[in-house]
């Protein structure tokens, strides 16, 4: 719940300096590194972009598997609000 509401509040923060601000565009890429950057990272700790043989060889340890995938989620739920802000400010400006 951390994790969310400290992406929604950096999303928040981005929407208003946007409406004050004459570039959106700096603002816009700022959010999406801000938001991408994470959501990639939770991609890398959870197996995404491996094949299913290599997943299963990677999580032998189910200890290990839920704490990853719990900070994985962590990761993913903050990176989610920032960049819909500044899907959201593209489309207002």
């Amino acid at each position: 719940m951390r994790s969310f509401l400290t992406g929604l509040v950096i999303g928040v923060i981005g929407l208003v300096i946007s409406f004050f601000s004459q570039d959106t565009d700096k603002i816009i890429y700022t959010l999406l590194i801000i938001g991408f950057i994470p959501i990639i990272i939770s991609g890398f700790m959870t197996g995404a972009y491996v094949s299913g043989d290599r997943v299963r060889g990677n999580y032998t340890d189910s200890k290990d598997f839920s704490g990853r995938s719990g900070r994985s989620a962590k990761l993913f739920v903050f990176g989610l609000p920032c960049v819909l802000s500044a899907i959201v400010i593209s489309f207002i400006v």
